[in-house]
C-alpha cells in the first residue's frame, strides 16, 4: 500500500467507482469516500497534487482504510466491468490462465457480518467461481466462508495501488491462490492419462499409511528441492501417486518377500550354511567355523547355527 494516500478513484451518487478525470471539479463532482463516506473535493491541475481529496478539515477518517476499501471496491468493479480474471497456475498440473464471465454479482461491502464472497462469477459452461479479496493475508469477513465443494480464488491486494489494480487483476499471476478448485482437482487423473501417464490422487492419511512412504514416487514439483506436490482441496491434503511406478515397487518387494520365505521355509539353519564355513563338513561331519573366535567352537556341531549370534546366510 501506498504511503501518500492519492485518491484518484472514488464512488459516485450511484454507488460506482469513477475516476477523477471522469469528474467535474471541486464538490461538483458529487463523490464521496466508501468507508468514511464523507464528501470529497476533486482536484484538477498543477497547483495541488491531482485526485480527490476529503472535504473537511477535522474529518477523523483514516486515510489507509480509505483507501484500502476504495482499492477494494474498486476490484470488485474490474471483475464486473471486465468479465475476466487472470487466474495462476493450478500446482504446475494446469497452466496459468484468463477466466471469461458472462455474469459477475459482487457484495459491495468492505467488512461484514455474513459468509457471502466479495465476487460470485458463472462462465459460459455454468461453473461458478467464487473470488474472495484480501489484504495482508485476512480476509475481510467476520465469519470464515466454507468452501467445501466450491471453487474460489483468493487474490491479495495488498501491493497494489489505484493505478496498478486493472493490469494486475487481468494479467499478472502473482499474489493470488487456489483455496478450493472443485474443477481441476476432479479433472487430475483425467488429464494425466491424457498425457500417457496413470496417477492417482491419494490423501496425505493414506499416504502415511504406505509402505513406499519412504521412497515415494509421488509426482514432484519441477523446483530444485523436487518435493513431491501437496495439494489442499477442501481442508484435506492430497499427493500424486505415480501407480504403474508403485505396483512395480510392490510387485518386485513382494517377490523379494517371497524368496526369503522360501529359503527360510526349505533351507535348514546349520553350520554349513553360514558364510563364514570354510568347509563343508570334515569325515567326522563337523562344520569347520571360519570366524575363530573364543564362545564359537572351531568345529561346532551341525545345528550350532541354530543359536550362534554370528550366523549369516550363504547368498
Amino acid at each position: 500500500m501506498k504511503k501518500e494516500y492519492v485518491f484518484s478513484w472514488a464512488e459516485n451518487t450511484e454507488g460506482k467507482m469513477v475516476h477523477v478525470d471522469s469528474v467535474s471539479r471541486g464538490l461538483r463532482c458529487e463523490c464521496t469516500c466508501p468507508n468514511c463516506h464523507e464528501k470529497l473535493l476533486a482536484r484538477h491541475g498543477d497547483e495541488r497534487e491531482h485526485g480527490f481529496a476529503h472535504h473537511s478539515d477535522t474529518r477523523g477518517a483514516h486515510l489507509e482504510i480509505c483507501y484500502m476499501v476504495i482499492l477494494y471496491k474498486l476490484a470488485e468493479q474490474i471483475i464486473q466491468t471486465k468479465k475476466r480474471i487472470h487466474a495462476p497456475s493450478y500446482y504446475g498440473i494446469y497452466k496459468e490462465k484468463d477466466i471469461e464471465f458472462v455474469d459477475v454479482k459482487i457484495d459491495s461491502r468492505f467488512e461484514r457480518e455474513d459468509k457471502q464472497p466479495d465476487v460470485i462469477a458463472t462462465t459460459h459452461d455454468n461453473k461458478q467461481y467464487l473470488i474472495e479479496f484480501v489484504f495482508n493475508y485476512k480476509v475481510q469477513h467476520k465469519q470464515d466462508i466454507d468452501y467445501h465443494n466450491l471453487t474460489c480464488l483468493e487474490v491479495d491486494l495488498s501491493n497494489q495501488t489505484l493505478e496498478t489494480l486493472e493490469q494486475f487483476l487481468l494479467s499478472s499471476n502473482t499474489d493470488r491462490r487456489w483455496i478450493n478448485n472443485e474443477v481441476y482437482f476432479n479433472g487430475i487423473e483425467l488429464i494425466y492419462r491424457s498425457r500417457g501417464k496413470s496417477v492417482k490422487v491419494a490423501s496425505e492419511t493414506d499416504c502415511q499409511q504406505c509402505n513406499l512412504r519412504y521412497s515415494c514416487c509421488a509426482v514432484k514439483e519441477i523446483s530444485i528441492s523436487s518435493t513431491p506436490i501437496l495439494i489442499e482441496n477442501n481442508g484435506q491434503k492430497y499427493r500424486l501417486c505415480k501407480t504403474e511406478l508403485r505396483e512395480q515397487k510392490e510387485h518386485r518387494q513382494s517377490i523379494q518377500t517371497e524368496q526369503i520365505e522360501i529359503e527360510d521355509n526349505t533351507l535348514k539353519k546349520t553350520c554349513f550354511n553360514c558364510e563364514y564355513n570354510l568347509s563343508w563338513a570334515n569325515k567326522n561331519g563337523l562344520a569347520n567355523c571360519g570366524l575363530q573366535r573364543p564362545n564359537i567352537p572351531k568345529r561346532p556341531t551341525p545345528d550350532y547355527a541354530i543359536y550362534c549370534p554370528m550366523f549369516k546366510r550363504k547368498r
